[in-house]
């Protein structure tokens, strides 16, 4: 499963979440799955990109620049 979030490309093209059963506000997240992932990051007929990968905080990604 992947973790994601909405684009605004739900809403600016009112297209309904076949799974969810609605239209996902930008930023709404949820979990995928890996071959659907595909399809909503922008491999579709479309060419939409409708949610993004959320990245999980790694201890390297808090430090920053020291």
């Amino acid at each position: 499963m992947v973790k994601v979030k909405a684009t605004d490309a739900y809403e600016k093209n009112g297209i309904l979440d076949e799974e969810l059963q609605k239209i996902p506000k930008k930023g709404y997240e949820f979990e995928i799955s890996e071959e659907r992932y595909q399809i909503l990051s922008g491999n579709n007929k479309r060419k939409l990109v409708f949610v993004e990968e959320v990245k999980k905080k790694t201890k390297e990604d808090s430090q920053g620049s020291e």
